[in-house]
């Protein structure tokens, strides 16, 4: 059954994994499915402003100046310049699900703190001193919108709308001797300042989503090598779906082989997700995933294993040689005298692993060859078995990779062909029951804990997780951490 493990924002990574789903190709049913919860997206939203803060700290206000008029006295110009942002307030933010549409992010209550220096002039009177600048109760509302690349496949993201709105902008001057010659232009500081803070709001939202976001986006492969045999597919199959509770995203989620691609010859199943909330994020990730892998890896030839003597466990009093074997079929030490002795076990079809709520079942076909080691070392064939047996697997996580572990139940021994003559199978049950788990099993699992990627992100932990079987797929639940 299954079982749980032992410079870019975090609200990057979560997006990228709401986005998944936004490419068209001709497969009906996904291979994995991921969900962001609103969870996940008050997460995001958390990180995210932390980024749009530091963008907001870094934008530059530009210098403006203006005239006033003096009763009796005429006009005069000021000019506000070496305009600094001293500190960003984003209390309240939020990353919204918009069904059938996207995400929407908005920011209320900010507060902006601006100081600079100021100067004016009537005729030959000069004045000038420093200020200080709050601008309060800043609202933002950004669109989000998710779409794909069609010639990389890549999941875009891009800032379909922003719009902001300031309720208050007040000036202090540092000398209080001219205030009522601020008061004169006051309406208008404000008003300049006010436009100038909307229009760089939203260009700081716009640049964050596309230096920062966008880009994080185009770090996400497509396909993922495992090895020199296969790869993932990762590729998306249908834009996301959004309620108002989760995004769901569908994945391909095929093992392909590197040497020759080819369809499988069987379809994913429909995925009956359920509505669990209370992760950040949730994969579904389908039996099929699993048996394209071993369809992948049976027909490459590589689902195979030679057994020498010097991998038994030298406290075994059996061994595998001519002489052991000779006590259980006499003609095998008459034929082949002293001799040592080889066993190639090999996956004569492809292992098809099912699921279901009471966990993970694997059923192996597999076949063994027993050679003789002749004295020039070439290799006589003595007899091919089938055996079947009943394996149980358990999946666990380990960083962002999935692992596994199987367990055998008894073996299933046929003979399928002899070059020794005739001979009752039942008397080589002990050997095989006794090799297979000790020797070939381990071996096995050594590779499995080795593990694949899951598709996430780079640059995140993963915690609480969740794993649970239930009929066709595993479903996959935890929290995220940026870090």
């Amino acid at each position: 059954m299954a079982r749980g493990p032992d410079n870019t924002p975090s609200w990057a990574t979560l997006v990228v994994l709401a986005a998944l789903g936004t490419a068209v190709t001709a497969t009906t049913n996904p291979g994995i499915v991921a969900r962001i919860t609103q969870k996940g997206l008050d997460y995001a939203s958390q990180q995210g402003v932390a980024a749009l803060q530091k963008e907001l700290e870094e934008m530059e206000i530009p210098s403006f100046s203006g005239s006033f008029k003096i009763k009796h006295l005429g006009k005069g110009s000021y000019n506000f310049y070496s305009m600094l942002i001293r500190g960003v307030q984003l209390p309240s933010s939020q990353i919204k699900l918009l069904p059938n549409e996207g995400l929407e992010l908005s920011v209320t209550n900010a507060n902006v703190k601006i100081n600079g220096k100021w100067k004016a002039r009537k005729d030959f009177i000069k004045i000038s001193g420093d200020f200080d600048l709050k601008v309060e109760g800043i609202s933002i509302s950004a669109g989000l919108k998710l779409s794909c690349d069609p010639t990389s496949g890549h999941s875009t993201v891009t800032c379909s709308s922003c719009s902001s709105h300031i309720d208050n902008v007040s000036v202090h001057i540092s000398r209080s001797s001219v205030t009522w010659l601020i008061q004169l232009f006051h309406k208008k500081i404000e008003n300049s300042l006010r436009d100038t803070m909307n229009s760089k709001i939203c260009k700081a939202v716009t640049d964050s989503v596309s230096s920062k976001l966008e880009p994080y986006f185009q770090t996400l492969p497509v396909t993922a090598k495992i090895d020199d045999v296969a790869g993932i597919d990762y590729s998306l199959l249908a834009p996301p779906t959004a309620t108002a509770e989760t995004l769901d995203g569908q994945l391909k989620g095929e093992f392909f082989s590197l040497a020759h691609r080819s369809p499988p010859p069987f379809a994913p199943p429909v995925l009956a997700f359920p509505t669990d909330h209370d992760r950040m994020m949730y994969l579904g990730i389908s039996d099929y995933f699993f048996n394209t892998a071993g369809l992948v890896y049976q027909q490459a030839g590589v689902l195979n294993l030679t057994v020498k003597d010097d991998m038994i466990p030298k406290e075994s009093k059996f061994r595998l040689t001519t002489k052991s074997f000779g006590v259980l079929i006499p003609q095998v030490a008459k034929m082949f005298p002293d001799m040592m002795m080889e066993l190639l076990i090999w996956a004569s079809s492809p292992p098809h692993l099912t699921m279901s709520p009471a966990g993970l079942a694997l059923t192996p076909a597999l076949e063994a060859q027993a050679f003789a080691v002749l004295p020039n070392s070439s290799l006589a064939p003595l007899f091919l078995l089938g055996m079947t047996t009943n394996v149980s697997v358990e999946v666990g996580v380990k960083s962002d990779r999935l692992v596994g572990e199987l367990s055998v139940d008894k073996l299933f021994l046929k003979l399928e062909h002899s070059d020794i003559g005739n001979f009752s199978v039942e008397l080589l049950q002990t050997i095989m029951n006794h090799v297979v788990p000790s020797v070939v099993l381990p071996k096995v699992n050594e590779r499995l804990q080795k593990g694949f990627p899951l598709p996430l992100p780079s640059h995140i932990q993963l915690l609480n997780l969740l794993l649970q079987s239930h009929q066709d797929f595993l479903l996959f639940g935890a929290d995220v951490h940026y870090g």
